[in-house]
């Protein structure tokens, strides 16, 4: 497994495969790192199929590797790997040779996992040489038992993600802040590490009831899930939406945008808002805060779609696919 950022999902995906292979993790640090380079090579030498998570410069390294080798490679993406939103400035391919990387390690591979449909037509229409029959959509997986709901829910609003310029817009932070003094006796809950001065601003815009706890372990951020009526992610961007998920298997409401991988996730079990639309979420998160029958339904649509023994038998099945491929 070769990654830059050794993210919850990968950490999934390598506990996935243990139970069948034996794992080698590679954090890849910098094309400058030849020590690091050379280690990346010696392990894909012994290796029977190397997987990256997200494509980039280590996904470019590896798949290049791999393919000098002959060993089949499976290529995981994110989402902001494979887009371009130059309002924003956000995505891999909005430059070079970051697309360089991108375009290369996709085509290089021999499957690319994509985690929404959405996230597939997008690799499709912005890396039209990639071929369609190689890109295959398989959902992140979570494990329900984890996130069972309290019997008592409180008046409480829920988001969660990084905190910086970019996500600030992106995932609508600004928005879940100026909408919260509309609630003066609802708690609002920003769970997230602050990575520049940007929270800043957002406290000095925020109402009392507006409480940014930082990073939380992962016991700690599902507590709140567990205790919350309404999770809400107004984002103008949105590959998949993993935060959303853990807060439908918490019996949340979801209030989102219909932008991106959202509605795909969500589908009929939440209420959706226009993006930037202060009086839209008003509205809806007065909704929701009384609507806990959708909470049952969305944690009921999150089991059935996105439960982990559902990616890990998908999973596991590639991964035999391709390593019985490379034995013909």
């Amino acid at each position: 497994m070769v990654y830059r950022e050794r993210s919850t999902w990968v950490v999934r995906d390598v506990n996935i495969l243990k139970d069948e292979h034996e794992i080698d993790e590679i954090y890849f640090t910098s094309m400058r790192n030849l020590k690091n380079i050379m280690n990346l090579y010696k392990c894909i030498c012994e290796a029977d199929l190397v997987f990256t998570w997200f494509a980039n410069d280590h996904s470019f390294i590896a798949s290049q590797f791999a393919k000098i080798l002959r060993k089949p490679i499976l290529v995981a993406v994110g989402g902001g790997d494979v887009t371009a939103i130059r309002t924003l400035e956000y995505g891999n391919l909005l430059r070079y040779p970051w697309k360089f990387y991108v375009s290369r390690s996709l085509n290089s591979a021999d499957l690319i996992l994509s985690p929404s449909f959405f996230t597939k037509k997008e690799i499709l229409t912005r890396l039209k040489k990639v071929n369609p029959e190689k890109v295959l959509v398989l959902y992140h997986g979570f494990n329900p038992e984890k996130y069972l709901p309290h019997e008592y829910k409180e008046d409480m609003v829920v988001t969660i993600g990084f905190i910086d310029r970019v996500t600030v817009f992106r995932k609508g932070f600004i928005y879940v802040v100026r909408v919260a003094k509309f609630f003066p006796n609802v708690r609002f809950i920003i769970i997230g590490k602050a990575r520049d001065n940007t929270i800043d601003i957002l406290k000095s815009m925020a109402p009392p009831n507006v409480k940014f706890m930082g990073f939380l372990p992962e016991k700690d951020l599902i507590r709140f899930l567990q205790k919350s009526k309404v999770y809400v992610q107004p984002s103008l961007y949105e590959s998949f939406g993993c935060a959303v998920v853990e807060a439908m298997l918490a019996e949340n409401v979801p209030v989102v945008t219909k932008r991106g991988a959202l509605p795909e996730v969500v589908g009929p079990a939440g209420i959706y808002v226009s993006y930037g639309d202060i009086f839209s979420l008003r509205r809806a998160i007065k909704t929701a805060l009384n609507r806990p029958e959708l909470g049952k339904k969305a944690r009921a649509r999150a089991m059935k779609l996105f439960n982990i023994y559902n990616r890990k038998q998908v999973l596991l099945r590639i991964v035999r696919f391709l390593l019985e491929e490379k034995r013909k």
